[in-house]
């Protein structure tokens, strides 16, 4: 008997504006028109889209290999705030089986290109780069949607044009740590990111999409899309309105599912839900706006679909959910999710942040996605008191509370304790929210550390302005160098402790430092003009060996001024 392939889950991800969702519409769009009778649908956001069509819109280059290709199609998935990488699977892979990864061609790499491939690099998620737009570039003509054939037949300037744009993203995803080429010129797809250039709006280009696709599942996915018996999905979202009550949309991505069927929903408390009926769009509608649906008895993966069952707004977004047929195969999956969700989490002495998910798949993805972060606890369900106790004693850096699908009871308890607390149902956002407030920390430290920094000068006593011989002396000073404090204490050039700038005042007001090239009244304690301190005398901070040492070590030290006052001192 032949082993039945589904068709791998593609999801389209990049910056803003650079053609995500013209580039989806071309491909339904082409889809429909190249489609056979019944044989293309759109639901949840998602095109599915047959081999049949594929062999037709990408020509030759598949069509030699058309015995061959076991896969049935491609399932796109355009969901918003990417939820395909929100919604895991078992042992914290993605729903998605491969990327898109969008680029506009004249715009490069932008900050969300960098969120996306941290995000593909997270899940390990093979890829290919859209370099969409080019239609844009000056003097390009689309004559053939064949981006090798269109690009012979361009004139010298636009092949110029292209090829700057091209090396630069190529030297952009290098400094990314990614080996990106040209499709048509890349040997091996393990160790290289194939590049394909096209566009949304002229269609060149989406062929040779296709194809690479295509060749990517086809070689390295299949024999992870083998169909098992037993249907198995994700809740993308929850939903209740007049007309169906509580329904979900669903991606079903390995089995099949059909009418009365009852599905285990894993839980921190597991929850059985009946499926009363299967709903889907209209072709090519968009479940998220339609309001017509047809009934079916069954669907099998990949595909999205609306669902209605009982206990269904138990539920929530992001959970997996599994077929049973049996009292005996419901409690056997309970037992075995229990031990899993038990060998999943984290309960270490070590000092570090805490996570919490809802289900399995969502902490091991969380755990994955905050690989190299130190984490002390990481468990499924809501947040207890015992976390927050935990996490009051630990530096702040680690005083942070991660719950992903998880509602937080004990916010206020939180608050009162100083823990920033990051919560929300978009995994790679948590992520990105934890490296911003690790940042904001960074910076504050530096600026303590900073304003701690003991500050030395070289100053010069003003002949003339000598506002008080003695208790304290009172003079005008020019600073030569560096920056004088207000604590600061002064020696001469032999080395030896003067007394310690008491105050420093200019135009009148007291001011805490005096900067290099400017000019200032200081009152200095224990010495007498004429005595112990000379107009026109140079004069420098005194440091102790500790502070010189400690001070050596900072980048943004004046090195020069520091030597001067060590040789000054002696210091070895």
């Amino acid at each position: 008997m032949r082993e039945k392939i589904r068709q791998p889950i593609v999801t389209v991800l990049g910056h803003v504006d650079h053609g995500k969702t013209t580039l989806l519409d071309y491909i339904r769009k082409t889809a429909v028109a190249q489609k056979e009778a019944g044989k293309i649908t759109q639901d949840i956001g998602a095109t599915d889209v047959p081999i049949s069509t594929i062999f037709k819109i990408s020509g030759k280059y598949l069509e030699q290999l058309k015995d061959k290709i076991k896969i049935p199609g491609l399932l796109f998935i355009d969901t918003p705030g990417h939820l395909a990488f929100t919604a895991m699977r078992e042992k914290g892979s993605s729903i998605a089986d491969l990327a898109i990864l969008v680029i506009d061609i004249n715009e490069g790499v932008k900050p969300q290109t960098e969120e996306s491939l941290e995000i593909l690099r997270k899940f390990k998620t093979p890829f290919v780069v859209a370099l969409t737009k080019i239609d844009k570039i000056a003097g390009w003509n689309s004559r053939n949607n064949d981006f090798t054939k269109n690009f012979e037949n361009q004139s010298e300037h636009a092949k110029k044009e292209f090829n700057e744009k091209f090396y630069n993203i190529v030297a952009q995803l290098s400094n990314l740590g990614f080996n990106a080429e040209l499709f048509s010129q890349i040997k091996d797809f393990t160790k290289e990111v194939a590049l394909v250039p096209c566009s949304g709006i002229t269609g060149e280009g989406i062929p040779n999409l296709f194809a690479v696709l295509i060749g990517l599942a086809q070689k390295f996915l299949i024999h992870e899309l083998k169909l098992s018996e037993r249907g198995k999905g994700v809740i993308l979202e929850i939903k209740k309105d007049m007309q169906l009550g509580n329904n979900a949309d669903i991606i079903l991505y390995d089995g099949s599912l059909k009418v009365g069927d009852t599905i285990l929903v894993f839980m921190q408390n597991p929850i059985e839900i009946k499926i009363r009926a299967l709903l889907k769009p209209n072709p090519l509608r968009d479940i998220r706006a339609e309001k017509k649906f047809v009934n079916i008895r069954e669907v099998r993966a990949a595909s999205g679909v609306k669902i209605i069952g009982k206990n269904l707004e138990k539920a929530i977004a992001g959970v997996n959910f599994q077929v049973v047929t049996s009292e005996k195969e419901k409690r056997e999956l309970i037992e075995k999710l229990k031990t899993e969700e038990k060998v999943a989490e984290i309960d270490e002495k070590k000092e570090g942040i805490i996570l919490r998910a809802s289900n399995l798949g969502g902490l091991e993805a969380l755990i994955k996605l905050f690989k190299g972060v130190d984490i002390k606890r990481a468990k499924i369900g809501v947040p207890t008191k015992e976390d927050i106790l935990a996490l009051e004693d630990v530096s702040r850096e680690n005083k942070v509370l991660i719950c992903f699908n998880v509602d937080n009871p004990l916010e206020d308890l939180a608050r009162d304790k100083n823990i920033k607390v990051i919560r929300g149902n978009v995994i790679y956002k948590l992520y990105e929210e934890f490296l911003e407030w690790r940042e904001k920390i960074k910076k504050e430290k530096e600026e303590e550390r900073k304003r701690k920094m003991k500050k030395i000068a070289k100053i010069r006593v003003l002949p003339g302005y000598v506002f008080r011989q003695s208790n304290p002396a009172i003079v005008g000073v020019e600073v030569l160098d560096g920056t004088l404090s207000s604590d600061s204490r002064l020696m001469n050039k032999e080395g030896k402790i003067l007394g310690e700038v008491l105050q420093i005042q200019k135009e009148g007001k007291a001011i805490s430092e005096v900067e290099k090239e400017d000019k200032a009244a200081i009152s200095i304690s224990k010495v007498t003009v004429g005595r112990q301190l000379k107009e026109g005398e140079i004069l420098y901070t005194f440091i102790t060996k500790e502070e010189y040492r400690e001070l050596n070590n900072y980048e943004e030290v004046n090195k020069e001024l520091l030597e001067e006052i060590r040789k000054i001192l002696g210091y070895f």
